[in-house]
């Protein structure tokens, strides 16, 4: 099935897997791939780290900080942290397989795929999503005048004008189902995810964000003996309802929520939160960013020195932000005569760089029980 979702990639810059994998197998863990299912990626704990561990990673961003309002009204364009704006669309649905349960596949609603990846994306801070929830809209604009007046509606519709979308991405999906087995068999689904980012204006077929395919099966969110099933003269007798969309919708719509978290964690390897450091003190870390520029709970943030083009790591950090700031705690130092000039100078007061040099914190990837925290 074909989905297109509209991202606004001003701070996008895409990791590919396999860039992923190459730059930041220290920083992150992935669970065994097996069915080549695919898995989703997280970021080690700033607790677990080595010294060795402690590297920038991909695509980071410190020029124009300073440009920042957090305004997403009036951000400007020269802030790195602008938000993209954002609206996802589904081209089309794409349903493979034969034999039992295909039919009832075929009926499941992709509204619900759209809507689950709309709050999940919006979730994260770090885009502005236009949804396409246009019955709720709707709704709400006919009570707003019932209520309200019509007057009202009007100045309100004045004040607040709809966002204007700066990428597409398209999320295409292909279903398939398998039954294995005659009399006592077991029903067996795969959901596909590809992406593929469009300037609508343009017509550019984007290389960026490539967050490659995605791929679940339903033994990774259901156990085997739950998709059972017994025929009977070649008739449905007991088990698994295959041929009931509402069973099978559950069965997909837990898949796809393992999709998009999959796509989630990805996407956060390649827009990494970047936030300036204030102060050292002791092992404590302040930030000037937080929630407002998309630092999750428990980050793992390298903290580094940025001087004439110049990055040297310093230490990695547990990170936990306010609405407008953040606190961490200096999990384990690099290795280096800077890190330790530094947590000298920390140890005594507070260390606050000085002579033109400036030091960043920049996230790995999608903190860990971030997915669990959002379930």
């Amino acid at each position: 099935m074909k989905l297109v979702t509209k991202l606004t990639i001003t701070a996008l810059a895409v990791l590919s897997l396999s860039a992923c994998q190459t730059r930041q197998a220290d920083q992150t863990q992935t669970a065994k791939v097996s069915n080549r299912a695919s898995n989703a990626s997280v970021a080690r704990s700033a607790y677990n780290f080595d010294s060795e561990d402690i590297k920038v990673p991909a695509y980071f961003d410190t020029q124009g900080l300073q440009n920042c309002t957090f305004n997403p009204a009036t951000e400007s364009d020269a802030c790195p942290l602008k938000k993209p704006t954002v609206r996802m669309y589904f081209a089309g649905t794409d349903v493979g397989g034969e034999g039992q349960g295909v039919e009832a596949l075929r009926e499941y609603d992709d509204k619900q795929l759209l809507f689950m990846l709309e709050n999940q994306f919006a979730g994260i801070n770090r885009f502005r999503i236009i949804t396409r929830d246009d019955d709720v809209i709707s709704a709400e604009k006919q009570t707003f005048m019932e209520q309200q007046g019509a007057r009202a509606l009007a100045e309100r519709a004045g004040s607040q004008k709809v966002l204007k979308p700066d990428f597409i991405v398209k999320l295409d999906t292909l279903r398939t189902v398998k039954s294995e087995g005659s009399i006592t068999g077991w029903m067996d689904y795969t959901l596909e995810l590809t992406t593929a980012v469009l300037n609508p204006f343009t017509r550019e077929l984007m290389s960026y964000p490539n967050l490659g395919k995605i791929r679940v099966k339903s033994e990774d969110v259901r156990e085997r003996n739950e998709l059972k099933y017994v025929m009977v003269n070649n008739r449905y007798e007991t088990g698994f309802r295959y041929h009931d969309p509402a069973h099978v919708n559950a069965v997909i719509n837990d898949m796809t929520s393992r999709g998009i978290d999959i796509l989630l964690t990805r996407m956060l390897s390649e827009m990494p939160a970047t936030a300036q450091v204030l102060g050292i003190k002791g092992n404590q870390v302040s930030l000037d960013r937080g929630q407002n520029a998309g630092v999750l709970p428990n980050e793992t943030m390298i903290i580094f020195q940025y001087e004439a083009g110049f990055v040297e790591p310093i230490g990695v950090a547990n990170v936990n932000p306010s609405r407008n700031s953040a606190v961490g705690e200096i999990a384990v130092w690099k290795n280096s005569d800077l890190a330790e000039q530094v947590e000298r100078s920390a140890a005594n007061g507070i260390y606050r760089p000085s002579n033109g040099t400036k030091i960043f914190a920049v996230s790995v990837g999608t903190p860990a029980g971030f997915l669990e925290s959002r379930t």
